[in-house]
Order: structure tokens, then C-alpha cells, then sequence
């Protein structure tokens, strides 16, 4: 029985009887896939598993990644967007985040081959095509995407084990007071590195891929996970407030959920924002947040939004597989 259970507002039953009613209107491979393999969670030799996962390669969204991506793994620039190509994937982040969006596992041709193309740039043996930013920690801070990158793709890669080791030194020094404080982190880049980083970098996606590779101490992982979640503006590079959802930045909330569920701490510090999301679904057990969407990679999920019912298809199982979480 999952520790959460009695006080959460939802059951691993209530989530399955949304998945049956979403059945019955035959939803698109991209939704089937999803809701069968991280909601119901079904064993990857069961026979309508195996089917859903063969049904992917015919998927139009599926195919779009396989078209764009290039030979050497990349999809083009790897962090900065260069605004004289048009592109459907501005970079290969972007790639990645719709990757994962769309469901596809870390074994998928698409992602893996973006796994050794990231090795390969870590060891030097290919170069990013991003020109260098004009500040001194550059240097420093693109091996950390490309590292946080590899880190949500592939957590158990040995190339991810210093990053971690090195982010872990810094997290303690920005939260040895018990609390974070930029200043100390900005003093462990410049003991450690040499270098300053004015902003910080622990509130970044990349780092907080990396940091979640590996366990942290128990008070260091909920001292983390609690300030992200609390903070206005949200995790860098996605930016949306977690407490309070805009239904406009959704799947930014997706995304930033979906990267702190990787810390046991998320359970308990975002019980109140699971019942809240919870409580959002409408009489017949579905969600919807409209159509006025900021662009991202979480949606669409089905082939078309002609029919309102196809959008509510997507969200309803954007916010059942974050649910589902809780019963892991």
C-alpha cells in the first residue's frame, strides 16, 4: 500500500475507472500507450502492452521525431535555438522534452541515439554546434545541461556519476544553513570551479536531473524539493509556478511534476497540489484546461484537437500519469 494513500483524495481505482471510460472512445497510440503502461502500469510482456508499443511507430508524432532527428543523434543545436533555421525542434532539448511527453521510453531508437550523442559530447569526441555564451562560467554550465540531459534519459550512466558528486557538494554548501541561500551556492562554484555563477544553477532542470540520479540525504532531498516548490516562478528553463497551476502553462507543470516525482521527498511536500489537481476533474471524471496554450512539447498527445474531446483525451492523461505516481 502506497504511504500516502489515506490521505490522498483519489485511489488507484478512481484513476483506473477514468483510463476505462477513456477506453471506450478508442483514444489515438500516443494516449493508449500512455495509459496503459504509466497508469495501469501493465507488464511489458503483456499482449495489449506489446501491441500499444508497435502501434507507436505508426504514430504521427513518433514519426515526426524520427524524420528530424539527424544521423549523429542530434536535432540540430543542443541548448540555444538559432533563429535563422526553421526547424520544427528549435533544439535538441526540445526533442527530448517531446520525447518524453509523447511517452516514448528510454530504449526508444530516438533517445538513445540522443544518449550517445550527449556521451560523446561529454568525452569530447563531437561539439555542440551552440556558440559559447559571453560569460566566464560557460564552460562549466554547458557540461552541466549536456550531463542533466543525460541524466533524464539515462540516470544510471556512469558519465552522470561526477556531475552528481560535484551538484551534491554544491547543494549542501547553498543549503547549510538549512534554508537555501544563493550566496552560498554561488561561493561553491568559486571554490570548486573557480568561476562565477551570479544566478546559481541548482534551481535549473539540468540540475535537478542530475541531483535526482542518485539519493541524496534525506533532510538535503526535502530541503531541495520544498524550495522548488515553492518558489514563484518555478523550476529554470521551464517556468511554472507549481503551488497554484495556470491552466495556460499546464504542460510546464507537467514537466516540472514529472521531474521532482523522481524524488521520493515529492510524495509528501506535494500532497496538497495532487488533491488540488484532484479536485479539478469535471463531472465525468476528466480534465480540461482549454485550448489557449503556451507552446510546449506536452501537447498534442492525440493526432488532432478538431474535437474538443481529443484535448481533454490529453490532458486527462497528462494528469493521470502524474497521479499515478503516487501509488509507485
Amino acid at each position: 500500500m502506497a504511504r500516502l494513500e489515506p490521505h490522498l483524495h483519489f485511489s488507484q481505482e478512481s484513476l483506473q475507472h477514468i483510463v476505462r471510460a477513456i477506453f471506450t472512445l478508442q483514444p489515438g497510440s500516443i494516449v493508449t500507450w500512455q495509459l496503459l503502461r504509466h497508469v495501469l502500469g501493465l507488464p511489458a510482456d503483456q499482449a495489449r502492452l506489446v501491441n500499444a508499443r508497435a502501434a507507436l511507430s505508426g504514430n504521427q508524432w513518433v514519426q515526426q521525431l524520427v524524420a528530424e532527428q539527424l544521423p549523429d543523434g542530434s536535432f540540430g543545436r543542443f541548448h540555444s535555438q538559432d533563429t535563422q533555421q526553421k526547424t520544427i525542434f528549435r533544439t535538441s532539448e526540445q526533442a527530448i522534452d517531446r520525447a518524453f511527453a509523447l511517452g516514448l521510453e528510454p530504449n526508444h531508437p530516438v533517445l538513445a541515439c540522443m544518449r550517445s550523442y550527449i556521451q560523446l559530447a561529454l568525452q569530447g569526441q563531437v561539439h555542440i554546434t551552440d556558440p559559447d555564451e559571453k560569460n566566464e562560467a560557460w564552460p562549466l554550465l554547458i557540461r552541466l545541461i549536456l550531463a542533466g540531459r543525460l541524466a533524464q534519459i539515462a540516470p544510471s550512466d556512469k558519465l552522470v556519476v561526477p556531475f552528481w558528486q560535484y551538484l551534491e557538494e554544491v547543494t549542501q554548501s547553498a543549503f547549510k544553513s538549512g534554508s537555501y541561500q544563493l550566496e552560498h551556492e554561488v561561493e561553491a562554484y568559486r571554490r570548486l570551479s573557480g568561476v562565477y555563477v551570479p544566478k546559481g544553477f541548482l534551481e535549473s532542470q539540468h540540475a535537478l536531473w542530475i541531483l535526482s540520479a542518485r539519493p541524496l540525504t534525506t533532510p538535503l532531498e526535502s530541503a531541495l524539493v520544498r524550495w522548488v516548490l515553492n518558489k514563484p516562478d518555478g523550476i529554470r528553463y521551464i517556468r511554472a509556478p507549481l503551488q497554484a497551476p495556470e491552466p495556460n502553462r499546464i504542460g510546464y507543470w507537467v514537466r516540472s511534476m514529472n521531474l521532482l516525482s523522481r524524488f521520493p521527498a515529492w510524495q509528501d511536500l506535494s500532497l496538497d497540489i495532487l488533491n488540488q489537481i484532484w479536485e479539478q476533474h469535471d463531472e465525468q471524471g476528466w480534465w480540461d484546461f482549454g485550448k489557449q496554450l503556451g507552446r510546449c512539447a506536452e501537447f498534442p498527445l492525440s493526432e488532432s484537437w478538431r474535437y474538443r474531446i481529443h484535448r481533454k483525451m490529453d490532458h486527462s492523461t497528462h494528469m493521470l500519469v502524474i497521479l499515478r505516481k503516487c501509488f509507485l
